[in-house]
């Protein structure tokens, strides 16, 4: 009985797709002739059509994949908002844009949004029908699952999640473990069905860096410290994942009250702003707001000098502890996104349910508080980045 994953508004329309494209999958999609090498496949296609931290995590699968088949070439299906993750990626041989209409952020309708997603998509199929695979596999197991280019490529054996329909046309289905898993063990289920095998510990996050990135041009966008200095990520894509300003503006009064660092703030919307009005500190410089004046590639660049970087559950967290220290503040998540870190990572959450879970990441301190906007949350953050101090 396949499972569905939404409210029943959601899943009933569902349901009565699935019933047209299962009747289509069986009597016409899966007796599709296929010419696919199983034991040296020549070309992968992975789907991902999701937002920035997803587009980060999923680029940890290539050198897997690499490392077993390191002939194998890899087309990964993306939308245009995740280009800055994408675009230097040595792992991938082309990179083709759909934008899925579940997953798009921009301030538009839904019909607008729609019918974006209906332009990409007729721009991507050409592209798509360039070539053969030998695998399909869409990382997606919420919205936004890519199923729909199946009957227009050619594919030898497809797979992924049947959660959000489609899946009928899919050659194996997966359906999500019960309980608490972490997204990236859902990405080793579906590489396992390819003979790629890893578990978390196996993973060695990357992040390639665009060669013009330098300092120098930073510094004609924003003053920027040589050294000591902190990176601070107020914002996530979901807003009921954010702390408020008020909470904010505390811990770095006070960190700027109790040490000497500068203090970045980052970010892409109006709430850095908000932030660093509120920190009213005579005579203060040491607080610099680079909010839409710098773009992801200088903040990796900036994040290899940082002494610490304070973010939310989001991409710049995942960004970050590839680089540098950093601290992960949890509001209403929990072990499905902890990070995946080459620096240390103290990490307080919310997330009951997360309590206890074994994660095979041994740089990752993890504090569960319940509740995060508090004085002990504050003192935690702040006697953590003191430490550094003492240390020193």
């Amino acid at each position: 009985m396949r499972k569905y994953c939404g409210t029943p508004r959601e899943t009933i329309p569902f349901k009565f797709m699935d019933f047209f494209v299962d009747i289509y999958a069986k009597l016409f999609f899966k007796k599709r002739t296929r010419n696919f090498d199983t034991a040296a496949p020549k070309r992968i296609l992975i789907a991902s059509l999701g937002h920035l931290g997803d587009a980060l995590t999923v680029t940890y699968m290539f050198p897997l994949i690499k490392k077993k088949y390191p002939d194998v070439k890899i087309d990964l299906l993306a939308p245009q908002w995740c280009e800055a993750v994408n675009q230097h990626n040595p792992y991938v041989d082309r990179t083709i844009i759909i934008n899925h209409y579940q997953t798009n952020r921009k301030k538009i309708s839904r019909s607008a949004k729609i019918k974006e997603h209906y332009r990409s998509f007729l721009a991507a199929l050409p592209l798509l029908k360039q070539e053969s695979y030998d695998y399909y596999i869409d990382i997606r197991y919420s919205d936004a699952v890519a199923h729909f280019v199946l009957p227009f490529i050619k594919v030898g054996k497809a797979f992924g999640f049947a959660r959000r329909g489609l899946g009928g046309l899919l050659d194996v289905e997966f359906d999500v473990p019960q309980g608490e898993f972490h997204h990236f063990d859902m990405y080793l289920m579906l590489l396992r069905e390819i003979g790629v095998t890893g578990t978390l510990a196996d993973i060695e996050p990357y992040f390639p860096i665009a060669p013009d990135t330098t300092i120098a041009k930073i510094q004609q966008k924003v003053s920027i410290p040589k050294t000591h200095y902190l990176m601070v990520f107020p914002e996530s894509g979901g807003e009921h994942k954010q702390l408020s300003p008020h909470f904010w503006a505390s811990i770095l009064g006070e960190l700027l009250g109790q040490t000497d660092f500068t203090i970045l703030l980052c970010g892409q919307t109006s709430l850095c702003t908000q932030i660093y009005n509120l920190v009213n500190i005579p005579g203060l410089n040491r607080l610099i707001d680079t909010s839409n004046k710098i773009n992801i590639h200088e903040i990796a660049l900036l994040s290899q000098t940082a002494t610490y970087a304070l973010t939310l559950d989001s991409f710049p967290e995942h960004l970050c502890c590839i680089f540098c220290k950093t601290i992960a503040v949890f509001k209403g998540t929990g072990y499905p996104f902890f990070p995946l870190a080459n620096h240390p990572v103290y990490l307080i959450h919310n997330h009951q349910p997360s309590v206890g879970l074994p994660f095979d990441r041994e740089n990752v301190t993890i504090i569960y508080q319940e509740e995060v906007e508090t004085t002990e949350v504050k003192k935690l953050i702040v006697d953590k980045i003191n430490q550094v101090i003492i240390h020193e």
